[in-house]
Formats: structure tokens, C-alpha cells, sequence
């Protein structure tokens, strides 16, 4: 448990209004900068006003791409690649929740090499993707402090990840006030994420001690604010309760970095790309689940993770449930069998407690789709 390797070489600055403060710090990674948003999040959060109020201040030329979608295509990172390559940017800026920030990575990558979108996944890229800025507009994604890009392929539609070292962001900015915009069920769902990635990661083969803390972190931060907003208007949310969430999302992030994901999230996947359900509520659903699989097999490490929550274990996994919005789609066998087909050999499942056999699989699916 105590050997383990950590490197997380990303420069946070957080807290209310740290992009103005503290803005300054991309003056280091070039002269000209390429932005990459979703057509609205960005701006109606407040975050690109202050992003482009600190990059003109501090002598930066910037271009905009704003065409970034949920579920990012990969021909969509690639066009905004040539663009930065065209327009001479030497870092890429990624503004939004974990579709703007994922796709910013990939268009750092595409920036510096002009390559095949399916290239990225090879990893051999001859140059080093361009230094990465992100600015985080929800509490959930946690892709702030991850090198991991969640993608989606044109030809399939589905999602596929890439991780690589090279894809820490150089910069994060976390202000959870770029939060408070959110509607409700968007709030819940992108907090049932970083809750995701912390219990995932918590019991995850690979988790270590010091990962241990931030999940641990993340699950008290995150359960706590998640039920004192249940059912609230969005308007009654306070500035504290969303900044616990974002800060918990950051702790989340911080998790799987070191311990990735287990198989809420490739379970999940399939739910948003072809029924549109908001990732936070894919991946929540197959949650209490795992969290009762991962209670009676890792009896070790249970505990402090309940107690982080202040919760038993059947009264947070019914929490999860009761939070978590979703109507399940009917599943027929045929879809069930290519679910299992796909499944193989993904290694989230491998990390899980007890890994998953294929009959578990469509017990799971069974439970929890109509």
C-alpha cells in the first residue's frame, strides 16, 4: 500500500475569481493562444469574458474555436487543431465542463502534429502537444488534474479514452463561481461524476495511499453538499455548496489520475452515446451497485470511506439512486450481447473489486436497465 509512484504536474490556482488574479501565469507559455468552449457554457459562466479580459491584458493574441460538443469528435479536434497550427498559437486554452476540456487536449496533440485523428491513439506523436490551459465550468469532470481525454470516434460513435503524461494540463484555474449558472439536474449529474471517480478510484487495484486521501476528500465534500441540495432550485444553491462540489470534482480528478476509472464508466458510456444520457447520470447508475460489490469484497477499506460519506453503505447507495434522475431504456438480448462483446478486454473492469465475469455483467445490466 505505501509504494507507489505520484507525479501531478499541474499548476492549480483556486478560488473566486483566480482567473483575474492569478490570470498572469500563461504570459509563460506563449504570445498567441488558441481558446476551445462549447457554443455557450463559456460564455454564459462568466469564465471566457475573464479568460480574454486576462489574455489581452497581459498581450496575448487568441483565436476562438466554440463548436466543441458533447461527447467531442475526434474530426472536431482535428479541425481545431489546424486551426491553432493556423493561426500560430504556441498553447491551447480549453474553457468549459469535460467535453471543452477532454477536446482541448486532443487539440493540443493536433496542433503540434499533423497527423490522422486515430493517430492519437498510438501515443508516438513525433511532437510534444502544445502547453495546455484549462478552466473548469462545472463540478464533476475532474479533467483539470487528469491526462486523460475522453473522445468520441466518428466512423462508431463510441467513446474511446487516451491517456498519456503529456496531456496534465500546464495551468488549471478552478473557480467554482463559473458553477452557479448550472441548473439543477446538470449540477447533481456532473457531482454524481467526481462521486464516481472517487469511489471508483477509491477501490480500484491501483489506488495507493496518497490517492486514498483525495478520494476519501472528495467523498466527504461531495456526499455532504450533494444532500443538502437535494431537490433544491437551483437559485438556493449557495456559493459554499457549489464550491464544495467543485472542490470535491478537483479531488475526484485528482483521484483517477493515479488510480483511473472502474466499470460505472464503461458501463456508462453506451447510455450517452446512443440514449444522450448525461454522463454524470450514465455512469451513476450502475454506482450503488458497485459501491455494495466493492463494500463486501474490500471489507478493509469500507469503513472510511462510509465514514467520509456519514452514511451506511445501503443508505448511500439508495442516496445515489434516489439523487441520480434517469429512466432507464428498455435493453433487448441482442444489444445486451454486443454490451458484452464490446466489454472485453477493457481494463476498468479489471481494476473493479473482484473483476467482472461476463454473466455478472448482464446481471448488472439486467438490474438496472428495464
Amino acid at each position: 500500500m505505501l509504494d507507489y509512484h505520484f507525479d501531478l504536474p499541474v499548476r492549480l490556482y483556486a478560488g473566486e475569481g483566480c482567473v483575474r488574479r492569478d490570470g498572469a501565469a500563461m504570459k509563460a507559455l506563449g504570445s498567441r493562444c488558441l481558446l476551445v468552449t462549447g457554443p455557450t457554457s463559456a460564455k454564459k459562466s462568466g469564465a471566457l469574458g475573464d479568460v480574454t479580459a486576462v489574455l489581452e491584458e497581459q498581450g496575448i493574441a487568441w483565436a476562438l474555436f466554440d463548436q466543441v460538443r458533447q461527447n467531442p469528435l475526434l474530426s472536431a479536434c482535428k479541425e481545431a487543431g489546424s486551426q491553432a497550427r493556423a493561426f500560430g498559437a504556441q498553447f491551447i486554452v480549453g474553457i468549459g465542463g469535460g467535453s471543452p476540456l477532454d477536446a482541448a487536449k486532443a487539440v493540443a496533440v493536433f496542433a503540434a502534429n499533423d497527423i490522422p485523428p486515430m493517430d492519437i491513439y498510438r501515443k508516438n506523436w513525433a511532437n510534444p502537444p502544445l502547453p495546455i490551459v484549462l478552466v473548469g465550468t462545472t463540478a464533476g469532470t475532474g479533467s483539470e488534474m487528469t491526462p486523460t481525454s475522453v473522445l468520441s470516434v466518428d466512423e462508431t460513435q463510441q467513446k474511446k479514452s487516451v491517456s498519456h503524461h503529456d496531456l496534465y494540463a500546464a495551468i488549471a484555474y478552478g473557480d467554482p463561481a463559473y458553477t452557479r449558472s448550472l441548473p439543477y439536474q446538470f449540477t447533481v449529474s456532473t457531482a454524481l461524476d467526481a462521486l464516481c471517480h472517487a469511489i471508483e478510484g477509491y477501490f480500484s487495484s491501483k489506488a495507493s495511499a496518497f490517492s486514498d486521501l483525495f478520494a476519501l476528500e472528495a467523498v466527504r465534500l461531495l456526499t455532504g453538499a450533494l444532500r443538502e441540495i437535494e431537490g433544491l432550485d437551483p437559485a438556493a444553491i449557495t456559493p459554499d455548496q457549489r464550491a464544495r462540489l467543485y472542490y470535491g470534482s478537483l479531488c475526484g480528478g485528482m483521484t483517477i489520475s493515479v488510480s483511473g476509472t472502474g466499470f460505472c464508466h464503461p458501463m456508462g458510456y453506451f447510455l450517452s452515446e446512443e440514449y444522450a444520457v448525461p454522463h454524470g447520470t450514465a455512469c451513476a447508475v450502475f454506482l450503488p451497485d458497485f459501491l455494495r460489490r466493492a463494500v463486501r469484497l474490500c471489507p478493509h477499506k469500507a469503513p472510511a470511506l462510509l465514514s467520509a460519506a456519514a452514511m451506511e453503505a445501503e443508505e448511500l447507495a439508495l442516496f445515489i439512486r434516489r439523487i441520480n434522475a434517469f429512466t432507464p431504456p428498455h435493453i433487448s438480448p441482442d444489444k445486451l450481447e454486443q454490451l458484452i462483446l464490446r466489454w472485453h478486454g477493457v481494463k476498468n473492469f479489471d481494476v473493479s473489486p473482484g473483476g467482472l465475469s461476463d454473466e455478472e455483467r448482464r446481471a448488472l445490466v439486467r438490474a438496472n436497465l428495464a
